[in-house]
């Protein structure tokens, strides 16, 4: 039996979860439709995703198909969210990507498609809510091609489009005019196409066309779109019908090496760590021993070994407990302590997709309302963090204050209400800030040596110069004879002092060179390293200098020409920087960039721009220099800037 793990992506409110509940229905997985406002889908298992009505974490659900077995993963629709999608795409076949037929093309859905296409992820389109008023057909299909920088491929039509009582009708390929019409638009990605057209006659064969539909999908050269109802489930039995038609065969790759990855990572009621995996290659067995890889910060990779003490796997209708998996599966692990999202059991593959979301752009104080249940906030933290690294606790040195990251409010309210429902832990957050970074402009050297002046049994001397845009922090050593634990202690010490820049910030974008070193054999240890470094590192950082640059976002705006002139002023007021305009049909794309704290605000007002007819995309470009004055973000470490205060803090640690 071949193995398709599927997913289903959407704009909030498209009707993703009411699809997911549809499709498990119609394959007879569960005997009656939930739905979300009700709060009785399968998929939304959370309270607090019952409650609300949205999906906040993804979930797996399995179901048949003849000789084909799926595992549906049902993602979040809000962009708060965003980095559950990332972290389900790492491990799909192929996505549908829900469109309301009604709300069209919304920002959502142009950031997804863009992800999947960039993960190179093969794409189906449903096009959902057919039964409602305003619902739109041909013109929506155009207006997907044209936005998503799509080819969609229409398998199926609509009778009574609008109306409750909308009907799907699968197209017939014996119709020779729509075999004509398909054929042209798959003579578009392969010549070879026309070539068989004419050799057999003036018409291919029906399934010559269905593998040749098949192939382009799997290349991406088209998209098959579907029509349909999640709610009334018109359309949702051709949907299906068609799957392995697409899908087709996969290869068997049970005999390659293992090798998978951890997407997710879930406590049971007992506290025990489970992590979800999907298997690329190999096989895994109970009580096997395996290796871990984790990908660093620093480029580089940690191993550990564990031992798995279970194996679940998802079958129609819940899940199973099993003693082997293999290639294909995406499966719970048992037993490892150690496991985080990101790690790979087995070999590390070349060829797995990757998604392409921005980090979060936010950051916000968290406090516990009783200042007793301090500790017990920062280990239900903890686990939050575990599912969701993104979030990346930040804990101060000195008060032990606590900072997350975020993606919006809504995320902030999510975990507000999860620490109280689930931890006992009445929290409140401070006010929003946007993350920002800071780059090295110069080049600067500080050294320190043992005795005088330097309470620590260590000499050290740093070089700090401008890296590569984009290119993360490099770090390098000259020749010195350390002991190794030494030097390992140096280099982390480097990372995490570079959390926190000249102004608070995070330093990106350098290049630190470790010129020189000394040590006593007799007095020295890995702790004078690890207080001396951040000492001299900040002096040499603030003889190189840097600057505050905030995150940034590349966009095109498509608007009619008589609102080109509110355009501007709309883009001028969010600070964005517009580079080109070129005319394109009775429209005007504006492209350039804007900073990310503006596009949230910038997408809210666009409806008010020529009449809801403009069309907003934009994707994470990188980081600008901030202009005005910079702001300071609070420290969190014992302020190496301030000798003497440094000094007094660290003696004492």
């Amino acid at each position: 039996m071949h193995t398709l793990n599927l997913g289903i992506l959407a704009h909030v409110d498209a009707g993703k979860t009411s699809l997911t509940e549809r499709i498990l229905f119609e394959t007879g997985v569960i005997s009656e439709v939930g739905r979300v406002d009700h709060g009785t889908t399968q998929t939304d298992t959370l309270e607090l995703e019952r409650q609300r009505g949205i999906t906040i974490q993804s979930a797996v659900a399995s179901f048949r198909l003849d000789d084909l077995a799926v595992n549906l993963i049902d993602t979040p629709g809000h962009s708060d969210f965003i980095a559950e999608v990332g972290r389900a795409l790492q491990v799909l076949d192929a996505v549908i990507l829900v469109v309301s037929a009604v709300e069209g093309v919304q920002p959502q859905t142009r950031r997804l498609a863009q992800a999947v296409r960039s993960s190179g992820i093969p794409l189906l389109l449903f096009i959902n809510k057919i039964d409602r008023m305003g619902a739109r057909g041909d013109s929506l299909i155009a207006e997907i091609g044209r936005t998503l920088n799509l080819c969609p491929l229409v398998l199926s039509t609509v009778s009574d489009l609008g109306t409750r009582s909308a009907s799907v009708h699968p197209r017939d390929f014996d119709d020779q005019s729509l075999a004509t019409s398909v054929l042209d638009l798959l003579a578009e990605h392969n010549d070879a196409v026309i070539a068989q057209y004419i050799s057999s006659g003036d018409s291919l064969p029906f399934e010559m066309l269905r593998a040749e539909i098949s192939r382009q999908f799997h290349d991406r050269h088209i998209v098959p779109a579907f029509f349909g109802s999640a709610i009334t489930g018109a359309g949702v039995s051709n949907l299906l019908d068609e799957l392995p038609q697409l899908v087709g065969a996969t290869r068997d790759r049970c005999t390659e090496p293992l090798s998978g990855v951890v997407f997710k990572i879930q406590r049971t009621l007992h506290g025990e760590k489970v992590g979800l995996a999907r298997l690329f290659s190999g096989q895994l067995a109970v009580r096997e021993h395996v290796v871990f890889h984790r990908p660093l910060a620093t480029g580089q990779s940690a191993t550990y070994e564990a031992r798995i003490t279970g194996i679940e796997r998802y079958y129609p209708g819940g899940i199973e407990i099993v003693s082997e998996a293999h290639a294909g599966d995406i499966v719970r692990l048992h037993g490892v302590q150690e496991l985080q999202v990101g790690d790979v059991p087995g070999e590390v593959l070349a060829d797995t997709s990757t998604a392409k979301f921005p980090p979060p752009t936010l950051e916000s104080v968290i406090h516990a309302r009783d200042a007793v249940d301090k500790a017990r906030l920062y280990a239900a933290l903890e686990q939050l963090e575990e599912q969701d690294p993104l979030i990346s606790i930040r804990r101060g040195d000195r008060d032990s204050s606590i900072s997350l990251r975020l993606y919006g409010e809504v995320q902030k309210e999510v975990i507000e209400s999860t620490l109280y429902n689930d931890y006992g832990v009445a929290v409140h957050f401070g006010t929003s800030q946007t993350i920002c970074i800071e780059r090295v402009v110069g080049s600067g050297s500080a050294a320190e040596e043992m005795g005088g002046a330097n309470p620590f049994q260590a000499s050290v001397a740093f070089r700090v110069e401008l890296g590569t845009p984009e290119g993360g922090i490099t770090y390098r050593r000259e020749l010195g004879s350390l002991p190794l634990a030494f030097y390992r202690a140096i280099e982390e010490t480097v990372y995490e002092t570079l959390r926190e820049g000249l102004h608070g910030c995070e330093v990106r974008d350098c290049v630190v060179t470790l010129t020189k070193v000394g040590f006593s054999s007799v007095t020295s240890t890995a702790g004078d390293f690890r207080k001396l470094t951040p000492l001299v590192l900040m002096q040499a950082l603030e003889r190189a200098g840097t600057e505050v640059c905030e995150p940034i976002e590349r966009f095109t705006l498509e608007v009619p020409q008589d609102g080109v002139g509110e355009a501007y002023r709309m883009l001028s007021s969010a600070r964005a920087t517009p580079e080109e305009a070129t005319p394109d049909g009775d429209m005007i794309r504006v492209t350039g960039t804007i900073p990310s704290s503006e596009v949230q605000g910038f997408e809210q007002h666009l409806s008010a721009l020529a009449h809801g007819e403009a069309i907003f995309t934009s994707s994470h470009e990188g980081y600008r220099r901030m202009r005005g004055c910079w702001p300071e973000r609070t420290r969190t470490d014992f302020n190496p800037l301030n000798r003497k205060f440094y000094l007094a803090l660290v003696s004492q640690s």
